[in-house]
């Protein structure tokens, strides 16, 4: 039971947060929040992050929705300390648009969020028309955020400090898994690799996490092991459960994170992150592919290094293991399979130069190769769907180009070219019809503007 309730209240001290670069407000100071002049203090600090974007999406254009302009996030945190030992944090974002929603389908297209494909031995699932044909899956939707939420809460969680090096943390929170997003120079789904997007997910849990600093403070080590409800990535692996809500427990079992981040010296940041652990569960009394136990197992190095100030390289490796576990093939009458290996990889660069002592202008390049292997195209590989086979690669090479002012307000603009070898199993292109497998290239490009306080 010791056990149980320690896996319930602790978590990693170094998840993906705000820049650590900016110092936290002094005591009983005073912040300008969007307009709003707000006292801070150790008990109470307010903070705000507003994400907005326009972009061009090919893959929607088969719709005529290619072109998008969206509020993407407007995070509002309230963290404090309730004792000097106890610190608190609570994020929400009102704009709640991740999650997939039920496709009605289209003539000539074909869908996999469609209940029609997947249903059709579970429950009856209404569709979405408002929005199942424009959030199918991570390859075709509008969304700007990266991140399945719990509703509007992003965040949710406690800190217990239990000595210098030793701390908990117990809630629900980003797993420290990779690079966040703007450690690589990116502000939104649309110009972040796919690896970037498979490694983000917030879930429910605990972790044990210890640190060492350098005598100067500068941190040389922190490491954590975490216990987690483990549906975060459900949809990622088209693993619709009937669309359940993700924040619920479907499997029975917890999933098993561990993370460590070393910086020797100055300008060298690696990390190595271990996850093991299931999406969803078996039912019995509805067998469906779309809705059993799958694997959900990921191994990630993160490398970064900053030889001078103004420029960094950086890149990660991550190989994933998706796919139905032996026994739900077996529910289901598939033959037995192995976990579907999933490996993929990204480098790039990122250079700055000032312009005023508060204003920077920079420029970042990534280069993704990544396997498009997944329950999807196993399936559809099984069964001879869709001239679809295992092994094709999915790449993607995005420039990048900002404006920086004060690490407050970044305009950027971003170009993508994607390669993805099936654009028709996510609805962007038909499958049928005079035309089928055919359509406008899935490439990208746009504008993003954050603005966030001290």
């Amino acid at each position: 039971m010791a056990a149980v309730l320690l896996a319930i209240s602790a978590s990693a001290v170094f998840a993906q947060t705000p820049d650590p670069s900016q110092p936290p407000p002094a005591a009983d100071d005073t912040v300008d929040l969007f307009g709003l002049h707000v006292t801070q203090s150790e008990r109470f600090k307010l903070g705000g992050e507003f994400v907005a974007g326009w972009s061009h999406d090919g893959a929607q254009a088969a719709l005529g929705l290619e072109k998008q302009g969206r509020v993407g996030m407007a995070i509002v945190t309230l963290s404090g300390r309730a004792t000097s030992r106890v610190r608190y944090v609570l994020s929400v974002n009102p704009v709640n648009e991740t999650d997939a929603k039920p496709a009605c389908g289209e003539k000539d297209f074909f869908f996999p969020n469609d209940p029609a494909f997947y249903a059709a031995t579970g429950p009856l699932v209404p569709c979405d028309a408002k929005d199942g044909l424009k959030r199918v899956d991570t390859y075709n939707t509008y969304s700007l955020d990266y991140l399945t939420q719990q509703n509007i809460l992003r965040e949710g969680y406690l800190d217990w400090t239990l000595s210098k090096s030793l701390a908990v943390r117990g809630g629900r929170f980003i797993l420290p898994i990779g690079f966040a997003p703007r450690e690589v120079g990116a502000s939104t789904a649309k110009d972040m690799t796919r690896v970037q997007r498979l490694n983000a997910e917030a879930n429910f849990g605990a972790m044990l996490a210890y640190s060492a600093k350098a005598a100067s403070g500068r941190p040389l080590l922190d490491a954590g092991v975490m216990a987690v409800m483990g549906d975060g990535n459900r949809e990622k692996d088209y693993d619709w459960f009937y669309f359940v809500n993700t924040s619920l427990d479907t499997n029975s079992a917890l999933t098993v994170v561990a993370s460590v981040r070393a910086q020797p010296v100055k300008g060298v940041d690696v990390r190595f992150a271990y996850k093991k652990g299931y999406t969803g569960s078996k039912v019995e009394r509805l067998p469906s592919y779309w809705a059993s136990k799958r694997n959900d197992n990921a191994a990630v190095v993160s490398v970064k290094l900053s030889p001078v100030p103004w420029a960094s390289l950086f890149g990660e490796y991550a190989r994933y293991e998706w796919g139905p576990t032996r026994t739900s093939s077996e529910l289901v009458g598939l033959p037995t399979l192995e976990p579907i290996v999933k490996p993929g990889y990204y480098g790039g660069a990122t250079v700055e130069a000032p312009l005023t002592s508060r204003v920077h202008v920079g420029a970042t390049v990534t280069s993704e190769e990544i396997s498009r292997d997944d329950s999807l195209i196993q399936y559809l590989t099984i069964n001879h769907l869709y001239n679809v086979s295992m092994g094709k690669k999915d790449r993607t090479m995005v420039g990048r180009f900002y404006l920086d002012v004060a690490r407050l307000v970044n305009v950027g603009f971003f170009w993508a070219s994607v390669s993805n070898p099936f654009p028709w199993v996510s609805g962007s292109w038909p499958v049928a019809g005079p035309v089928a497998y055919t359509g406008r290239d899935p490439d990208r490009y746009g504008v993003t503007v954050t603005v966030r306080t001290p």
